[in-house]
């Protein structure tokens, strides 16, 4: 609402004038039928000209309240998509994914380098940490590399130096995924097996094997197979679109600390 006091400021002597003379034409509204008329009229107009606005800021913010809540609702249904896919693979049915989510919103989005960057809302005060992944409404988005108290840098998916453990969820056939700089929306599934079967069009998804990503994200399909004689080297088509991504989630695993002490 600052913005709306800064306006009432701003114009203070408009709004003033049109006080003013408002008085003055109810005075000449009940001397004369002429002007009776002229001030109906001119009051019809005026009308539409303030309601449209008032209209279109009431429907803005009713609009923010709307995509909020939408954007609540699609973090809690991810917590439960979350929790289904770590019960479906998980030997103990009872026990939820050790992944929370900490919803965040893009600030800046690079797209155009061979090492991108993404920089999003939520910081260290956020119990944003570095080494967390990072998802959209739709598949993974990169890796957290650095925060500051209210602001986290990421390295996007469409960035050269990152490696993310990712699998044919027909097969569980792992490889190791990454982006070679090239085509923003494609990336390369490496050192599958050629024991698999693998099909254009079947889904990637995330293998869980670290500690960034639970499994079964879903990350894109395949369009082109090469194989090398031992080992397939995959074309993987995104399904997220990089370049348009606005909400995104933290994922905030609390057995990281454990898993990473057993590298020490």
């Amino acid at each position: 609402m600052q913005w709306l006091l800064s306006f009432i400021l701003r114009y203070k002597n408009f709004f003033l004038y049109f006080f003013f003379a408002i008085i003055t034409l109810s005075f000449s509204y009940y001397q004369s039928e002429y002007h009776k008329s002229k001030i109906f009229k001119a009051s019809i107009f005026l009308n539409g000209v303030v309601s449209e606005p008032l209209k279109n800021l009431t429907s803005y913010f009713r609009l923010k309240k709307i995509n909020n809540d939408l954007f609540q609702e699609n973090l809690h249904l991810k917590s439960l998509l979350i929790n289904e896919n770590y019960n479906s693979n998980s030997e103990d049915k009872n026990n939820d994914s050790p992944f929370s989510l900490i919803p965040g919103y893009v600030v800046k989005n690079d797209i155009t380098s061979s090492r991108n960057i993404i920089i999003i809302n939520k910081g260290s005060s956020d119990m944003v940490e570095e080494e967390m992944g990072v998802i959209g409404r739709k598949g993974i988005i990169g890796i957290v590399n650095q925060t500051t108290e209210k602001f986290s840098s990421v390295l996007s998916i469409l960035h050269k130096d990152i490696k993310i453990n990712a699998k044919h969820k027909k097969t569980n056939a792992f490889g190791s995924l990454f982006w070679e700089g090239i085509v923003p929306d494609e990336l390369t599934l490496s050192d599958v097996s050629i024991i698999n079967k693998i099909d254009i069009g079947d889904t990637i998804v995330t293998g869980g094997m670290s500690a960034y990503f639970p499994e079964g994200i879903p990350i894109g399909k395949v369009i082109e197979i090469k194989n090398d004689g031992r080992y397939y080297s995959i074309n993987v088509k995104l399904i997220n679109n990089i370049s348009t991504i606005g909400h995104v989630y933290f994922l905030k695993n609390k057995n990281k600390p454990e898993i990473e002490s057993l590298y020490k």
